[in-house]
């Protein structure tokens, strides 16, 4: 049972044509083809008008009055199903948005629901199985079984009895006057949509709820059903697709490993129809497009997720990536921070093209989720954005297109790592092996494997044959159906931290909606960015080439534990309010690096200098320890193993790195005093940490900023 607005509802009754779907427009134009052909004369718009939510016999009287006693209506009627028919047949049924949505929450507040139609059954029967939503309904009562139609209540009270229920215990949902007058009088709980033309003051007394359209009422119904909270990790998808296309601009761990899970779990209800992500890797978007779905392995609970309507589209193509614009409810941009700038001309593209575009249902917002390892992301994205923009159009329309969207910050708490090539590749070969063997024609000609990052070219055209020979034969038999292709290996943090400013993110199951989104970026830079660092350049000083395995280092675990709390330490006072989270992110980010054994040191230790930047990950700790007189220990520590890695490990140049450091601290907002102790106490650590090895340049004579070249 549902409680909605007081009201206890065990049922719900569905109108189909105008409410469900929208095919009074599509049976305006049929009746009117249909008209042209037989009586060379088309069916005007009022009476088609008055037509709406009529019983084929009644519509069938009106006709004789406005076109005379001798219209042949049955058979006018007879050929436009025919030309429905086939529309529909060839294009689909046009679905309401947001009816899948709202009827997987009505089928799930355990409501029983039929369809009380004036269609013929034949019609509505193809109808409802052609849209894939008969599985929502127990019965139809249909024109063709009732003795009155619309606005007499037979066919609405008909079907309420049916269900062995009330009508005052039924939600009717109608579109037209005289299906609204039906329901109402049948005692019924009215919903009346909007369609073709604005309700009337009648129609609108006769209803307890209006609508403008489906989404309304979606939003409506969120109130009274209780929430689905955050899925566990081993919670199915939904089954039921609902009619939005999102996207993922980058195809790499984040995007392919996390945001598209987060996209497939959505609201529990429904999940997006399709997730188009683009990626230059011409070897996942050929993998993944012939196998046609994806796994994401979680090494902790042995668990392998199958992402399935996932179509990788070439970043490269134009055409493909302004389909991806012109379509998309939601696109998540999962770039690194150096790419932004070259791809922001994409991005333009595809919103000027959008904005241009006739079709009105492209020029409703997109909600850009920013996925980038940066505080204030969003500002440096949409600078970028609008100056491609500018390239391409005049101010007024640039800003106007930045206006009409949604641009959410985002704070990530997954710890992902993407398959290398080679990995890919030698995954590829012995699956293919399988395959050859499943045919009974084993291949034998299988090239050696190598370690090496790149693929050869020799190796490159055998996955190319390999996957030619595979790509649409997975739906062949069971063998081929449970050829997973393990593609990321990620942690089992399920949330991400979102900028509360799009309504469409209210539904997503995985979202924690966030109103100062800065509190928990700083935190994530810090806490879990920062200490990620030290930690990843300590382990490799020690020679450990994976996250986890480091862990399991005595040494390299005290430290770990030891930076956390320091750095912890620091950020209460930052961002006071945001005790629990800083606690559960300090806890998630040491369990997951005690099993991150997937995770290497060298992809999380990379690009030093900028991590070690001012006011970045670590030096901001830093700076703020030494203003509120905390313990800064760790965190220098931290600083000096990020520069012996990048001395001994990058062979960068020692005055390169000088200079970095000089230049970092002076931008600090400390006392000179304090900013001469500090330098000294880096240069004399990293001094200690490099004794014994021979450089061309040297630290010493380095020791104060007055003495520096």
């Amino acid at each position: 049972m549902l409680i909605f607005h007081d009201y206890p509802v065990q049922g719900a009754l569905f109108d189909m044509d105008g409410t469900m779907f929208d095919t009074e427009r599509l049976r305006f134009q049929t009746l009117k083809q249909a008209s042209q052909e037989l009586i060379g004369q088309e069916f005007s718009d009022e009476y088609l008008m008055q037509c709406l939510g009529l019983s084929a016999k009644t519509a069938e009287q009106l006709a004789q009055t406005f076109y005379g006693e001798d219209v042949p209506y049955q058979a006018i009627r007879k050929r436009a199903d025919e030309l429905e028919l086939e529309s529909v047949r060839h294009n689909g049924v046009p679905i309401k948005k947001g009816l899948i949505q709202v009827l997987e929450r009505l089928r799930k507040s355990g409501l029983r629901m039929a369809v009380a139609t004036s269609s013929r059954r034949a019609i509505a029967e193809e109808y409802l199985i052609n849209a894939n939503v008969y599985k929502f309904f127990d019965l139809l009562v249909c024109g063709d079984e009732v003795e009155k139609g619309k606005p007499h209540p037979e066919i609405f009270i008909k079907a309420a009895q049916k269900l062995n229920l009330q009508p005052q215990q039924c939600l009717m949902f109608e579109d037209s006057e005289n299906g609204i007058c039906s329901a109402c009088d049948a005692g019924g709980i009215t919903i009346l949509f909007k369609d073709i033309k604005e309700p009337n003051d009648s129609m609108l007394t006769k209803a307890n709820f209006y609508y403008q359209d489906m989404y309304e009422c979606l939003n409506a119904l969120d109130q009274y059903i209780p929430e689905m909270g955050m899925p566990q990790l081993q919670e199915p998808f939904p089954q039921s697709i609902n009619q939005l296309t999102v996207g993922i601009h980058g195809f790499g761990a984040i995007g392919g490993g996390y945001i598209a899970q987060v996209l497939s779990h959505w609201d529990g209800f429904t999940r997006p129809k399709r997730i188009l992500a683009s990626t230059r890797n011409r070897l996942y978007l050929e993998s993944v497009n012939s196998f046609g779905s994806y796994s994401i392995r979680y090494g902790q609970s042995s668990y392998d997720e199958r992402i399935e309507n996932l179509t990788v589209i070439d970043a490269d193509n134009e055409q493909q990536m302004l389909e991806m614009y012109m379509h998309s409810s939601l696109i998540a941009l999962c770039l690194p921070e150096q790419a932004i700038a070259s791809e922001a001309k994409t991005i333009a593209r595809g919103l000027l093209a959008r904005f241009m575009s006739q079709d009105t249902e492209q020029h409703e917002p997109i909600t850009f989720l920013i996925i980038l390892n940066k505080v204030c992301a969003k500002y440096l994205v949409l600078k970028n954005i609008r100056e491609a923009l500018l390239e391409i159009t005049d101010e007024d329309i640039a800003e106007h297109i930045l206006s009409e969207h949604y641009f959410c910050d985002t704070v990530v708490n997954r710890m992902v790592a993407k398959l290398t090539d080679q990995a890919l590749y030698r995954q590829l070969n012995i699956k293919h092996r399988l395959f050859k063997q499943y045919q009974s024609d084993l291949n034998d000609e299988a090239i050696e494997l190598s370690d090496e990052t790149a693929l050869t070219e020799k190796q490159e055209q055998q996955i190319t044959n390999c996957l030619a020979d595979m790509r649409g034969q997975f739906q062949a038999g069971q063998f081929l159906q449970n050829m997973d292709l393990i593609l990321f290996h990620s942690e089992t943090d399920m949330p991400i931290y979102v900028e509360n400013r799009s309504p469409i993110l209210n539904k997503m199951r995985q979202m924690i909606l966030v109103e100062q989104i800065s509190d928990i970026q700083i935190i994530k830079n810090r806490l879990w960015n920062g200490c990620h660092a030290m930690t990843a350049w300590y382990a490799s000083m020690h020679g450990h080439d994976m996250i986890g395995i480091a862990l399991a280092d005595a040494k390299i675990k005290k430290y770990v534990e030891q930076v956390v709390e320091e750095v912890k330490l620091g950020l209460a006072n930052i961002v006071p309010n945001q005790a629990k989270e800083l606690d559960r992110m300090a806890e998630s980010f040491l369990h997951s690096c005690r099993s991150a054994y997937k995770d290497t040191c060298e992809r999380v230790a990379r690009d030093p200098l900028r991590k070690l930047g001012f006011n970045e990950r670590v030096f901001g700790s830093l700076e703020n320890h030494i203003q509120q007189q905390l313990p800064y220990q760790k965190i220098l520590q931290g600083a000096i193993y990020g520069y012996v890695y990048a001395l001994r490990q990058l062979e960068i140049e020692e005055l390169e790195i000088v200079q970095h450091i000089r230049k970092n601290v002076e931008m600090m907002d400390l006392t000179s005093t304090q900013k001469k102790a500090l330098l000294d106490m880096l240069y004399l650590g990293i001094q200690s940490e490099m004794q014994g090895e021979t450089f061309t340049y040297h630290f010493d004579g380095f020791k104060a900023p007055s003495e520096m070249v």
